[in-house]
């Protein structure tokens, strides 16, 4: 049995579910969308190519990074547990897949059917886990859902809206949990998720881009955390999708010297990995692992 149990997103790091890294190409996705009838898929891609300078990464280097990161994770006594192979072009993203809210899992509520079948990949490790629940409304994704050690971060943009917000509040109720749940909102379209925009690096700090949020939001961020500014340039690096390894001690996409630092001031460890290569779609360090255990 898998006793899940994580009360914010900077515990110590105990158990985590990865997935298997495949090649692929833009076009290989644009036709996965297309044969599923995933008009939102193809929409989601559209926006993302406009948005971002995506690349299909080198399957032999990225598979090679990929790697590296299981091996930092066990390296630090972390388990890793393995997402089912399951059809889809990729499914290393397994963060947007569920996630875990104190002593219960919540399975996400992807829109797309591209999605729906990845999230299939957690059928096994799921009836191992201790408390499972279903959401039944709406549409959200792990990246969207941020633990604090006080109340649940919410983002609402392009893969999460109001209904599913609503959604995992009674699931919430209905489980015995009384956090808050807090609705991050955007200042502009095209927001896949949270954890490209916010993350915390320990229980007080906070990486952001400010000008992802609106007033309010950001106002929320501003009274609870001590903010480390993302610059632009570092945002289009990911830098923000990191991976808290404990309080102190933070998981971080290589080449980025005046992060380092600057968490090296807030007394926070910065652990590189080099994931330059898997975000060349993007997705990084904290997309692609899912807490299950965090102490």
């Amino acid at each position: 049995m898998i006793e899940i149990s994580v009360t914010s997103d900077i515990g110590r790091l105990r158990d985590v579910v990865v997935g298997p890294f495949k090649a692929f190409t833009l076009e290989d996705l644009i036709r996965e969308g297309e044969v599923d009838g995933g008009d939102g898929d193809e929409q989601l891609l559209t926006e993302m190519l406009a948005r971002y300078s995506l690349e299909a990464p080198d399957p032999t280097i990225a598979a090679k990074q990929h790697a590296q990161l299981i091996a930092v994770l066990e390296e630090h006594d972390v388990t890793v547990r393995w997402a089912d192979p399951v059809d889809c072009s990729i499914q290393m993203y397994t963060r947007d897949m569920g996630f875990a809210i104190d002593d219960v899992f919540f399975l996400a509520r992807p829109a797309t059917p591209t999605r729906q079948r990845e999230q299939s990949g957690l059928l096994s490790l799921q009836s191992r886990m201790s408390k499972v629940r279903a959401l039944d409304a709406g549409f959200i994704e792990g990246g969207d859902v941020l633990v604090t050690p006080s109340e649940v971060l919410v983002g609402l943009g392009d893969s999460t809206d109001e209904e599913g917000v609503e959604a995992l509040r009674r699931a919430m109720a209905a489980a015995g949990l009384s956090r808050e749940v807090v609705p991050m909102r955007f200042s502009h379209r095209g927001v896949v998720h949270l954890d490209v925009h916010f993350t915390l690096a320990s229980p007080e700090v906070g990486l952001v881009n400010p000008a992802a949020f609106d007033a309010e939001s950001l106002d929320h961020l501003k009274n609870r955390f001590k903010l480390i500014t993302v610059t632009p340039g570092e945002v289009r690096a990911l830098a923000i999708n990191t991976v808290a390894l404990g309080p102190d001690r933070l998981l971080i996409q290589t080449g980025l010297e005046r992060l380092e630092a600057e968490l090296s001031r807030h007394g926070i460890t910065p652990v590189p990995v080099n994931f330059s290569e898997i975000t060349r779609f993007p997705g990084g360090l904290h997309c692609a692992t899912l807490p299950l255990v965090r102490e």
